[in-house]
């Protein structure tokens, strides 16, 4: 049931472990530019964590337990991208951590989380009963 119900903030993750753990080779040939992998990791959480806003939104989470709402759209994504960049110092060379990735995943994460949550409660209140009214007259 977690799987159904969470396969889009599954898969951006098993998408974040292939581009972070991937050799550095992979990526040779695309074009790039001075700090791009800073872009990227911010890219990267910030869809992240609004898919995972938008999956806890749909599954009404939101509503019922804040805290853990939190928890998983904040937190779990910050602990997630640091572990990350812990592994690939130690576990997968050539690749190395940076704290600057880290930052630029948590700036990532508050953006996308702070995005999605005012697009979700502007639509919500665009979709309300009471707007609804007011525009039928």
């Amino acid at each position: 049931m977690f799987i159904i119900k969470y396969w889009k903030s599954l898969l951006a993750l098993l998408i974040i472990l292939y581009l972070s753990f991937a050799s550095p080779s992979t990526f040779k040939d695309i074009p790039t530019f001075r700090h791009a992998d800073k872009v990227v990791h911010f890219l990267m959480y910030a869809f992240f964590s609004s898919v995972l806003v938008y999956d806890f939104h749909n599954d009404n989470v939101v509503l019922t337990s804040k805290i853990s709402f939190i928890l998983t759209s904040l937190i779990l994504p910050i602990l997630i991208g640091g572990t990350i960049e812990l592994l690939q110092s130690s576990v997968f060379r050539p690749r190395s951590a940076e704290w600057l990735d880290w930052l630029f995943d948590i700036a990532g994460i508050i953006a996308g989380f702070l995005f999605t949550s005012v697009l979700l409660y502007k639509m919500k209140d665009i979709n309300s009963p009471d707007n609804k009214k007011e525009n039928n007259g």
